[in-house]
């Protein structure tokens, strides 16, 4: 494991398994400590082998709670759906309610929340563009409550998104980032240009798993 500033960084040609046995020894650590596992998932296509081998490998589900990082405002049977995607592998996961008006829902997500004070882990993604979750360049995520916020991606779509305010109070936070597509935003990360998911400093230092080296 390499350290760049603030990041540690996995590295590995595996990088999909290792994200899955990183969350089921973290699952472990917190349901052993405090009987439950909160965590965050982040939505779009990067993790989706990562999630299906992590669904396999984990059988018991009782004690660890699901949330999404952010999810578009499309319904729930939509191929875009966040939820839709991830209910493949994981059918206990907590989805927005998107059959609402994005307000309600927004708030309705956050009364989930506020019952756990902090998540336990946030894994997520980072667009080319340098975006994560649904926190865009140059766009405002408007802040509903602590931990909601809505924004608009640059297709137009209105998304409901964790704030970056509340991603920053997880005990852990990860950055999943896979593909040569996202090398130059891997570098944009760890140089510190002003993108979005810079925005994301918790209390401790940040994973990042990759498959790709580091130059």
């Amino acid at each position: 494991m390499e350290r760049r500033g603030f990041y540690k960084i996995l590295i590995s040609k595996n990088i999909d398994l290792k994200v899955a046995h990183y969350i089921i020894r973290l699952a472990h650590v917190f349901i052993n400590k405090k009987g439950s596992f909160n965590v965050a998932l982040a939505g779009g296509k990067t993790p989706l082998k990562a999630y299906s081998i992590l669904s396999k490998l984990q059988k018991d589900w009782t004690k660890i709670n699901l949330f999404l990082t952010d999810e578009r405002y499309v319904p729930v049977e939509d191929e875009r759906s966040n939820c839709k995607n991830l209910r493949r592998f994981f059918e206990s996961i907590n989805c927005f309610d998107t059959s609402l008006p994005p307000d309600q829902s927004a708030l309705i997500y956050s009364q989930k929340l506020q019952s756990l004070g902090c998540l336990d882990l946030v894994l997520l993604g980072v667009g080319k563009d340098g975006h994560t979750a649904s926190l865009f360049p140059n766009a405002e995520c408007k802040r509903i409550t602590k931990e909601v916020c809505i924004s608009t991606s640059p297709d137009g779509l209105i998304r409901l998104s964790l704030t970056e305010e509340f991603i920053n109070l997880s005990e852990k936070v990860v950055f999943f980032i896979k593909g040569e597509e996202k090398r130059e935003v891997l570098k944009k990360l760890l140089t510190c240009e002003n993108i979005p998911a810079l925005k994301i400093k918790p209390r401790r230092s940040v994973l990042i798993f990759t498959d790709l080296t580091l130059l």
